[in-house]
This record gives structure tokens, C-alpha cells and sequence, in this order.
């Protein structure tokens, strides 16, 4: 094993063709192809099924990549320190979330953050929950931002919010008039969910089948963002975080209260204590701030209602 297999079993898994692994890595499709038999047989593990054209990852690809997704984390965070020791003074704030964060509230916040801190550089990196947390662990990212907090310390983990889910749907679905959306409303309708393997998935389908409800699963996507661009063009309902359904709100959608509640909650992660900085607690203050300010009014911690980490 050596590193040229490990680069191009990286840039195949990430990019998803040898095609485009080859590209990047300026070598021929047959050199990649190589490269990744050449890694199968040292480490005897099966990483790709070849299904035609395309390649499949194995679940021992999929644990292997995660393998070398925190060895390059911890190659990244020494690239970085070295550029922080030659900005020394200007200060950095590494800001770790995921998607349904990252993508809507974590860009507002910083605009305000960064405003009155023009010396400031700031970088953020979005990614799945565990993800986010080894970020965090390995000091790469200074705070991070989930939804799922795994095996972190009670001391480093804060609940921010919990804020109920809404329904989105096309403008023209027959529920568009209705004041909130229930789970006996949706029965046989066409749902954009998330992908299989997705906590969120689960824990949604769960409670739909102890409602009785069965949709109809025609569509699934990564992010809920997708899904909600999907519900804009007709393609069915889905639930989504209040934030990123607003960011739609342009599109020929509808937005209604799902009832019962189906809160989202939002953690901070934090480092060790010796390792937290300023910069980020007085990031994680902003934050607050502004979940206070933008969902006024809304449960932030409602004890009565049905809480799933949606």
C-alpha cells in the first residue's frame, strides 16, 4: 500500500468514476484502475463492485475511505496551521456543520459575525455528524454544529435550539390551503424523503409508520435542501427545517406547521476546554442570537412536544 493507491481510492470515492479520478490526478483511467486493484490486493479488502461502468464502494470501501477521509483531516489541519502561523495576527475561525446547518443558518450568522471583525478569516466546512464531531476532536475545526452528537463528553456537547419541522409543498398541491399538515394528511402521497442510512430517514419513517400512514417513497436525496427543490418543482412533499425551507420560499412552494411538533434539535460540539478559543464562543453567542431573533416565538426547548433529530 502506498500513497499514489491511497490518492487514487480517495479521489474515486469522491468523485464517484475512475474517469474523473484520473482528471484530477492528471494519469489515464487505466493507471487509476491499477492503482485501486493494486490497493484491493495489499489491504485483501473488496472497496468497489463493478456494475458496468460503474463502480460501487463495499461496505469495506465505505469504512475504509472513512480511514483515510481522518488521515488526510489530520495532512489538511497541518496545512493550515502552517498558513495560520504565516497570517499570525489576523486571526481564524474554523466553523465545522452539517448540511441542514451549514447550508442556511451558519452563512447568515457569519455575515453578522464577520461584519465587525473585517481581519478576521473564517472557514467552513460541512459535513455529516460524524464527520463534524472528529473535525472538532482533531482540533481541525474549532466548534461544530450537528444534529446527531455521538461519542462526545457531556462537557463538550450544548443543546442550541430544538425547532419544529415544517411541511413544503408545491404551491398547487391540494393541501396548499390547509392551515398545518398531519400525518393522516399525507396518507398516499408522494414524499421526497432523505436517503436510506440517514438517521433522519429512519427516525421520519418510524414515526410514520406508528401514525399508520404509508407515502409513497418515490424520491430521496442527501440534503434537505434538494428535497425542498424538488417539492418547488412538483416532484412531491417532503418535511424540512424551517431555515432551509425559507431560503425556497421564492419557489412555487408552500410552507405549513407540521403538527404534532417534530423538533430539530442543533448542538454545539466544543473542543477540550484548554482548546477552546474566544473567537468561537463568541461565535456560538452570535448563534444564539440569532436562532433567538429569527424563530421568536417558536419552542427553542418544548418538553411537550414529539422530539426526533430530524
Amino acid at each position: 500500500m502506498n500513497l499514489k493507491q491511497i490518492e487514487a481510492f480517495r479521489s474515486v470515492m469522491r468523485l464517484g468514476s475512475m474517469t474523473a479520478a484520473a482528471e484530477v490526478l492528471y494519469t489515464s483511467q487505466p493507471n487509476v484502475s491499477r492503482l485501486i486493484s493494486q490497493l484491493e490486493l495489499s489491504t485483501g479488502l473488496t472497496l468497489f463492485k463493478r456494475a458496468g461502468v460503474r463502480l460501487i464502494p463495499t461496505q469495506e470501501g465505505q469504512a475504509f475511505f472513512q480511514e483515510v477521509e481522518r488521515a488526510y483531516v489530520g495532512m489538511d489541519s497541518l496545512k493550515l496551521s502552517a498558513k495560520n502561523i504565516r497570517n499570525l495576527g489576523t486571526g481564524r475561525l474554523r466553523v465545522a456543520a452539517v448540511p441542514s446547518t451549514g447550508l442556511s443558518v451558519i452563512p447568515k450568522v457569519l455575515k453578522t459575525f464577520t461584519e465587525s471583525r473585517p481581519e478576521l478569516t473564517v472557514s467552513l466546512h460541512v459535513n455529516s455528524s460524524p464527520t463534524v464531531e472528529q473535525w472538532v476532536k482533531s482540533q481541525f475545526c474549532d466548534i461544530g454544529i450537528v444534529v446527531h452528537p455521538g461519542d462526545v463528553s457531556s462537557q463538550q456537547i450544548e443543546l442550541l435550539a430544538m425547532i419544529p419541522a415544517v411541511c413544503v409543498l408545491p404551491a398547487a398541491h391540494r393541501l396548499a390551503d390547509r392551515e398545518h399538515i398531519t400525518f393522516s394528511d399525507l396518507e398516499g402521497e408522494t414524499f421526497v424523503s432523505l436517503c436510506h442510512g440517514d438517521g433522519t430517514r429512519s427516525l421520519v419513517d418510524g414515526l410514520f409508520e406508528q401514525a399508520g400512514v404509508e407515502r409513497v417513497m418515490a424520491v430521496e436525496a442527501q440534503y434537505s435542501a434538494i428535497n425542498c427543490e424538488m417539492a418547488a418543482l412538483g416532484m412531491g412533499v417532503t418535511l424540512a427545517h424551517p431555515q432551509v425551507a425559507s431560503d425556497y420560499a421564492h419557489r412555487d412552494i408552500v410552507i405549513r406547521p407540521f403538527r404534532p411538533d417534530i423538533l430539530f434539535p442543533t448542538y454545539v460540539i466544543w473542543p477540550q476546554a484548554h482548546a477552546r478559543t474566544r473567537l468561537a464562543e463568541e461565535f456560538v453567542e452570535t448563534l444564539k442570537a440569532f436562532y433567538q431573533s429569527t424563530f421568536e416565538g417558536l419552542p427553542l426547548h418544548d418538553s411537550s412536544a414529539t422530539r426526533r433529530d430530524l
